[in-house]
């Protein structure tokens, strides 16, 4: 069979960087397994005759010529701050609670205690860290200076989109994570929210009772949380808060290089990213590779969206070996639950919606019979991809790779269904993303960051 193969490929019509076909497609025309169809590619590369480019394919001739940098050497403290601030995007550090005992730092940075010292004290001049007694804190000197509003809570403003009446239903899991983490974290800490909507017909500002309400009415609030997710055109919502003169800390739903520079370059006001950008691909991707896992295949009917891009790219990027099935029609599942509630009866949006996706998702997969080779991974877009996947598979429309009881499939979010279904999902960290919203707010002098990054973690079931 490895001879037919390579016979078949030196003889077909090709010229110097070519692609060549892919694994997929080589394994379904021969109907050979991915062990023998890489093999015939790896005799090509060893003979001179194509290049491998990861994440790209095969290509005929010898491979471009690259000058190679020598990588710079990285000094003590620039890896330790690269390491802290690492744990701090991941949520390692509680933004209340003392850091680790010097020894179990100075263990897990691989750090001497005199080194370890001098870093903490770096962050201390900068303002970053305090120290009591022998402990180390993260900076805490804005909180005491906020007023309160007579009755011995403080206000803090938090807004999310809304209808005409000011009416709200949650899109997602992680949305009503994160308002039950807002809640939950100012009730804590003693603030009292003032809940409101906005509008995207009107632009206007509605309260819970469905009254439209200026921020003028508020003149106790000493800051603010914006929800942007599923609003559509989040300039009105920051124009509405423009001219406040207390912190505002917005989460941002959007590409992360759509943020307008005028709000970036305002004073106490902060940008909060969890989903958008290359990161979750690129942190799924070393979570695959360190598993040696190098071969995976991307699904996503949801590529018109630039979050669905950037996953695929972050795969690419950290080094795997990526087949990309994806449909550019739609953007969000919320697109498939506008078509549904256009068509069907409230009880059955969520029955139709997922029907259409299934329906969606049978053209991605395999055809023809082909199978998923058994040691290649299948990357979700997110877990209800994943979860009508192994729908799909228990009624026999689909072959997933691996075992029938554990499949290679891994996906994002981490929702409830990833746990009844066991699917490892990466899980986009809404907690730290709460807790540092709030230590902002309370400290927005504190660092020059003005986009935060909050980084997850896959989480195995």
């Amino acid at each position: 069979m490895r001879n037919k193969i390579l016979q078949a490929l030196i003889q077909s019509p090709h010229k110097r960087d070519d692609a060549l076909p892919s694994v997929r497609m080589l394994m379904a025309t021969f109907k050979a397994s991915s062990g023998t169809v890489q093999a015939v590619l790896r005799q090509l590369q060893d003979n001179g005759q194509i290049y491998c480019i990861r994440g790209k394919g095969c290509f005929w001739g010898n491979a471009p010529q690259q000058i190679r940098l020598p990588t710079p050497r990285e000094n003590a403290t620039t890896r330790l701050n690269r390491l802290f601030d690492d744990d701090w995007k991941h949520g390692k550090f509680k933004p209340n609670d003392p850091l680790p005992l010097l020894k179990e730092m100075a263990e897990r940075y691989h750090a001497s205690l005199p080194l370890l010292r001098k870093f903490l004290a770096q962050k201390m001049e900068a303002g970053i860290l305090q120290q009591i007694g022998r402990r180390y804190f993260f900076a805490q000197n804005h909180r005491d200076t906020f007023g309160n509003s007579g009755n011995g809570l403080s206000e803090l403003i938090f807004v999310t989109r809304c209808n005409s009446w000011g009416g709200f239903t949650a899109e997602s899991e992680r949305e009503l994570d994160f308002l039950r983490l807002i809640y939950k974290t100012a009730g804590a800490r003693k603030y009292k929210l003032i809940l409101l909507g906005m509008d995207e017909n009107s632009g206007d500002l509605i309260d819970r009772s469905g009254q439209v309400v200026r921020l003028q009415d508020y003149t106790h609030a000493i800051g603010a949380l914006l929800s942007t997710l599923l609003v559509q055109k989040p300039l009105p919502l920051l124009q509405l808060f423009a001219g406040v003169k207390f912190p505002v800390a917005v989460w941002w739903e959007q590409p992360v290089d759509s943020i307008p520079k005028f709000y970036l370059n305002k004073p106490h006001w902060a940008f909060f990213n969890s989903t958008f950008g290359e990161l979750p691909g690129i942190e799924v991707g070393k979570y695959l590779a360190n598993s040696n896992i190098q071969n995976v295949t991307f699904f996503s009917p949801y590529h018109n969206s630039s979050w669905s891009k950037d996953r695929l790219t972050g795969l690419q990027k950290a080094g795997l070996n990526v087949d990309s099935r994806v449909d550019t029609e739609f953007a969000s599942p919320w697109d498939y639950r506008q078509i549904a509630r256009a068509s069907v009866a409230k009880q059955s949006v969520e029955a139709y919606s997922r029907r259409l996706l299934k329906k969606k998702l049978m053209t991605l997969i395999p055809a023809n019979g082909e199978s998923a080779p058994q040691d290649d991974w299948w990357v979700c877009v997110n877990d209800e991809v994943a979860g009508l996947f192994i729908e799909m598979a228990e009624d026999g429309e689909c072959t997933l790779p691996g075992d029938r009881n554990q499949p290679h499939i891994i996906a994002f979010d981490n929702s409830a269904e990833s746990y009844l279904l066991r699917i490892r999902s990466y899980d986009f960290n809404t907690d730290a993303l709460v807790e540092q919203m709030f230590y902002y707010l309370e400290n927005p002098e504190i660092g020059k960051n003005k986009i935060h990054h909050i980084l997850g973690n896959v989480v195995e079931k």
